[in-house]
C-alpha cells in the first residue's frame, strides 16, 4: 500500500462518507443488527455510534491501516466492545458459524475478490445469520450505466479500488445468501453514477453446511 491510500486516501473517504445522506444509510442498515457483529471494511469506525444496544460485540476486517488510526477514537468511545482482526475480507481469520451477524456498508465495491469474501461472510455466519448491508453498484439505468463503465477506472484509481458498476444484489445471491429484502434508490447530493445503492438483508440458510 503506497504513500497516498495509506496517508491520504482514508482521510478524503472518511469526510466524504460523513455526509447527512450517507449517514442516514447507515442508521437504517445497522438499525435491526443483533448480537455477535463481524463489519468487514470498518475503516475509519463511522458505523460505530450507530450500533444499538442490542449488538454485544464488534470485531472488525480492514485492510487500511490509516483508517485504523483515524478509527481509534471512535472505537474507544465505542459503548459496544470492538476488536480488529485481519486485514483481508477474502481470508477471515475467525472460525465457522462464529457470528450472529455480518455487516458491509459501502464496502463490496472495493474488495478485490468480492465472491470470495462473500464466501467467507457466508462461512463465519452461524445458519440463519444475517448479512446487513448498504452499498453503492450499478444503476438499473442504462444511461447510468454507460457514465458507470466510462468512469470506472478513474474511479478505482482515485478511490483505492472502488468500483462503480458491481450489481451487489446478483453477487450477494450468488454467494448462496437468501435475500430477504431488497431496496434500491439514489443517494441524495450525489451523482447517480456513484449514488446508486443497494440496502438489504441476506440470510444464510439454516441448513447450511458452510
Amino acid at each position: 500500500m503506497g504513500f497516498y491510500e495509506d496517508r491520504i486516501l482514508p482521510h478524503i473517504l472518511n469526510a466524504a462518507m460523513k455526509t447527512k445522506a450517507i449517514r442516514e444509510e447507515r442508521v437504517r442498515c445497522l438499525s435491526e443488527v443483533t448480537g455477535t457483529v463481524l463489519e468487514v471494511g470498518i475503516g475509519t469506525g463511522l458505523n460505530l455510534p450507530h450500533y444499538t444496544s442490542a449488538v454485544t460485540k464488534i470485531v472488525g476486517v480492514d485492510p487500511s491501516g490509516g483508517s485504523a488510526r483515524i478509527a481509534r477514537k471512535r472505537i474507544a468511545a465505542s459503548a459496544v466492545p470492538v476488536e480488529l482482526v485481519g486485514l483481508s475480507a477474502e481470508k477471515l481469520p475467525v472460525a465457522d458459524g462464529s457470528f450472529d451477524a455480518v455487516v458491509s456498508t459501502f464496502t463490496m465495491c472495493t474488495i478485490p475478490d468480492v465472491a470470495s469474501a462473500l464466501g467467507e461472510m457466508r462461512r463465519v455466519l452461524r445458519p440463519g445469520g444475517r448479512l446487513h448491508f448498504v452499498e453503492h453498484g450499478r444503476s438499473n439505468d442504462p444511461g447510468v450505466q454507460r457514465w458507470q463503465n466510462r468512469l470506472n477506472s478513474f474511479q478505482q484509481t482515485v478511490c483505492g479500488g472502488c468500483n462503480l458498476n458491481r450489481r451487489i444484489g446478483d453477487l450477494i445471491a450468488q454467494a448462496g445468501f437468501e435475500i430477504e429484502r431488497l431496496e434500491n434508490g439514489y443517494l441524495k447530493g450525489v451523482p447517480k453514477f456513484g449514488g446508486y445503492f443497494y440496502r438489504g438483508v441476506a440470510r444464510k440458510p439454516a441448513t447450511s453446511l458452510s
